[in-house]
């Protein structure tokens, strides 16, 4: 996500998800915390592991500026959407 879309959550026109990665828990409340200072609820933050998880974020950075040429601006997120309980 862009900068504007970490610091202005509200600025989208819907909810949005934030990964975290790492193997410090405290530093994943810390930074939780921080987050939710920003505007992004826990129910939007999604903790996928350990640090190697971390890499597959950075290659979010691909599909990142694909998505920024097809919507013409960097102002976006993702949200992960899991499948419906049944």
């Amino acid at each position: 996500m862009d900068s504007t879309a970490m610091v202005d959550p509200g600025g989208l026109a819907g909810p949005s998800t934030v990964f975290l990665s790492g193997d410090d828990a405290e530093a994943k409340r810390t930074t939780g915390r921080l987050l939710t200072d920003l505007g992004r609820p826990p129910s939007a933050q999604l903790d996928i592991g350990g640090i190697t998880t971390a890499r597959g974020q950075e290659h979010f950075a691909l599909l990142f500026m694909g998505i920024a040429g097809g919507l013409g601006s960097h102002t976006f997120n993702i949200n992960v959407v899991p499948r419906a309980a049944t």
